[in-house]
């Protein structure tokens, strides 16, 4: 009886170990992006959110990236790191 109880206590503190652990909430901010031309095609991580100008809401605790891009013009690739509020992009023709 003894050892079942302290293999019980073992199993739940090994186990327990492995949960996530999350006691911040999530952050977000709302980020305004804008293109010279209007009118160019934003990616979130690879999904298609609009076209520009937009506003977005990003967690500031995960990693995420934009591109933006329009026929015609060279797409740039721009690294969100969570404190930027306003991004302006100048699309260059190929």
């Amino acid at each position: 009886m003894k050892l079942r109880h302290i293999l019980s206590v073992f199993c739940l503190l090994f186990l327990s170990s492995y949960a996530p652990i999350s006691n911040s909430p999530k952050k977000e901010i709302k980020v305004v992006v804008s293109s010279v031309p209007e009118g160019a095609d934003v990616l979130l991580n690879a999904f298609f959110i609009g076209k520009t100008p937009l506003t977005l809401t990003i967690d500031t605790k995960s990693s995420s990236f934009i591109y933006v891009s329009k026929v015609g013009f060279v797409g740039q690739r721009i690294n969100l790191d969570g404190k930027q509020t306003e991004i302006k992009v100048q699309l260059v023709k190929e």
